[in-house]
């Protein structure tokens, strides 16, 4: 007796955990007219359990069997619960087992449906990839571009450049070429020059030379004249005195 009050306990005990069951009894009356704790038990009921409270404990226990309610009865029947006690109490912890089950697919995401969230969410991650794989190879693509463009630019410019020095550089090497021979053009005229006057200086130098040689000369010409005139003066008037003493 002492085991049939606590079981008895237990039952009440599930009884008041699932309160509002009470208002779930499976008659076609409470069906038909959908007295129950809400709304949503009234849709969830007539959608799962048929319309009379066998098809309904049936379709419940086929769709949502998580326990062996016959074997529960049975054990219940075997501690000494009377037949309708332990009927009662089975399916009141079924009920109560099922509503659990009911509230956790509520609030926790079913395996298919986590499943079909992560093929989904990985298909788009893998098309996010693949649009940033595409979006990355036409800019790579458009920045190779932008370099060979600026590459040809840089090639053209030096090839510029350097046409220009090596023009500036023929027309400098034109220029000191043409001052070159300019300066030695200069050169050889000043050389002449410097070479006429040199020969015009000795020249005078000889004319000069000359010069004095022959007043030299002449210098010495006119005093033997000068000396033989005085001579023949003096020797005249020698005789003419020697000519006078002997007269």
């Amino acid at each position: 007796m002492p085991r049939i009050k606590g079981l008895m306990k237990l039952a009440g005990h599930f009884a008041r955990q699932a309160g509002h069951l009470e208002q779930l009894s499976l008659t076609p009356a409470r069906l038909a007219s959908c007295h129950f704790h809400s709304t949503y038990d009234c849709l969830q009921i007539r959608r799962r359990y048929g319309s009379t409270m066998e098809e309904a404990h049936k379709q419940m226990v086929s769709n949502n069997l998580l326990v062996d309610t016959l074997e529960l009865t049975k054990s219940f029947e075997r501690s000494g619960l009377p037949r309708d006690a332990a009927e009662h109490l089975a399916q009141k912890i079924t009920a109560l087992i099922i509503q659990n089950k009911l509230k956790m697919e509520e609030a926790f995401v079913k395996q298919v449906v986590l499943e079909k969230t992560i093929l989904e969410q990985a298909s788009t991650i893998q098309g996010f990839k693949t649009e940033m794989q595409k979006a990355q190879d036409m800019h790579q693509a458009n920045v190779n571009k932008d370099m060979e463009r600026q590459q040809g630019y840089l090639d053209k410019m030096k090839a510029e450049v350097r046409h220009e020095i090596d023009k500036l550089s023929a027309s400098q090497r034109l220029d000191m070429n043409l001052e070159k021979g300019r300066m030695r053009d200069d050169l050889q005229g000043i050389r002449d020059k410097t070479t006429e006057l040199q020969i015009k200086v000795d020249r005078d130098i000889n004319e000069l030379k000359s010069s004095v040689e022959k007043a030299k000369n002449d210098t010495i010409k006119s005093v033997i004249t000068i000396l033989g005139t005085f001579s023949a003066i003096a020797f005249t008037i020698s005789r003419f005195v020697q000519m006078g003493a002997g007269g």
